[in-house]
């Protein structure tokens, strides 16, 4: 089969290609916005109308950062389309699969110190791009918005969600997530059997529109710096949004990096043990035409247990959704441990939020995508180095103390040059 399959709905069974048309694509229109908008969008680009009529095509998306048309057609006809709009001069193709990374940490990065200095995520929206999340109770009343890109109902029925929102921003007495006062925009985009680009490409821009200033993607598939993932990630960190990325977890070979994660504007985020040690499963640089090394930091992801009932046994203790069946690895009804670099990234997202916050009582003049650039690159400052080589560890684990120093610096160095 060549694209994605689409059932469920009375008629032809439908799938979705990709389209990446030469001219640029001037906007970007998501499933729920007006078809007709998006085919109007997509004659703009150039393709052909006529084409996608003989075909029975139908315009469902447009991304404008991302430059890329995605289309549904019955799946009798994608053969026949791709080769017409392949003769008519566009790179045609089924949307790429993703999938969640999933394989007592806070303190360890000395988060609690920023907790100390007044900074808890206030007035900060963080979007969690993955599987949906419940209204569990440590963040339930800080969901700012919420859609569901699947298709399947906006249920988080395999957990991973509503663990990283959990490690992000829960409020618990016991486990308590990194930015415990900060708002979510939670963006449906994987299910049960992950999920595919135009899914995650929808939930990103639709994201965006929720004036978000973090977004935490714990997903990725194959790709490279230069495909519409990448191209939407590096526009909206330009745009002044800070994108937190799971590195995967493919290690311990090199260049296991892919893609959204392999984006240069992406903060690509690998794992470490509870102990700060390199995990063996986080993947590694260098990526294939990006002078930038990858992972840019690490943080903790957990440990695994392959002998154990608990695959997970040391791995990291945040929310559990209810819908979950009985789980080995649950501490109880409410909480469970899970491992990877799918944990190790919302630690970042977490930290990044706190560092907006700061950098906002103490310089608000500051431009969006200044200070997007400040965080990151406090981030980037604070981070102790463990050794382990750039194409492995980046800058090295992230620590909450050490980055607000940083971003003092960084704002007083700004405010120096100003005068």
């Amino acid at each position: 089969m060549l694209g994605q399959a689409q059932r469920g709905a009375p008629g032809p069974t439908r799938t979705r290609l990709i389209v990446e048309p030469a001219m640029p694509v001037s906007l970007s229109v998501l499933p729920l916005d007006d078809p007709a908008e998006a085919s109007r969008v997509a004659e703009s680009s150039g393709v052909p109308a006529a084409i996608l009529a003989r075909h029975g095509a139908r315009v469902r998306q447009t991304h404008r950062r991302a430059n890329v048309i995605v289309v549904d057609v019955p799946e009798d006809r994608q053969v026949a389309l791709a080769r017409d709009l392949g003769d008519a001069g566009f790179v045609v193709r089924p949307p790429k699969p993703m999938y969640p990374l999933l394989n007592e940490s806070v303190p360890s990065l000395d988060v609690p110190a920023m907790w100390n200095a007044g900074f808890a995520g206030a007035r900060v929206r963080i979007a969690i791009i993955d599987t949906g999340a419940d209204r569990h109770p440590d963040f339930a009343d800080r969901i700012a918005a919420a859609r569901d890109f699947t298709g399947h109902g906006g249920v988080d029925d395999v957990g991973h969600g509503t663990h990283v929102a959990g490690i992000v921003a829960g409020a618990g007495a016991v486990y308590r997530g990194v930015a415990p006062e900060a708002s979510l925009v939670i963006a449906k985009a994987l299910g049960a059997s992950g999920g595919t680009e135009d899914a995650v490409l929808a939930a990103m821009s639709w994201a965006s529109r929720q004036r978000v200033d973090v977004m935490n993607l714990s997903l990725g598939g194959a790709g490279d710096p230069k495909d519409p993932l990448s191209r939407e990630v590096d526009a909206l960190a330009t745009e002044g949004i800070i994108v937190c990325i799971a590195a995967g977890n493919a290690g311990p070979a090199s260049g296991t990096i892919g893609s959204p994660g392999c984006a240069a504007g992406a903060i690509t985020v690998g794992a470490t043990g509870k102990d700060r040690r390199l995990a063996a499963y986080s993947s590694r640089g260098p990526v294939p035409g990006l002078a930038a090394h990858k992972p840019d930091v690490l943080a903790i992801g957990g440990g695994v247990t392959p002998s154990a009932a608990c695959h997970y046994g040391v791995g990291v203790a945040s929310a559990r959704a209810a819908a979950l069946d009985a789980d080995p690895c649950a501490l109880s009804s409410r909480y469970v441990r899970m491992s990877g670099t799918s944990m190790a990234t919302p630690h970042v997202s977490g930290l990044c939020a706190l560092l907006v916050e700061a950098s906002r009582a103490r310089h608000p003049r500051l431009g969006r995508a200044a200070r997007a650039m400040a965080v990151k690159r406090a981030l980037l400052q604070g981070a102790i180095d463990v050794g382990v080589g750039a194409d492995a560890g980046g800058a090295g684990v992230v620590d909450g103390k050490r980055a607000l120093a940083a971003l003092t610096t960084t704002h007083r160095t700004k405010a120096e040059a100003a005068i």
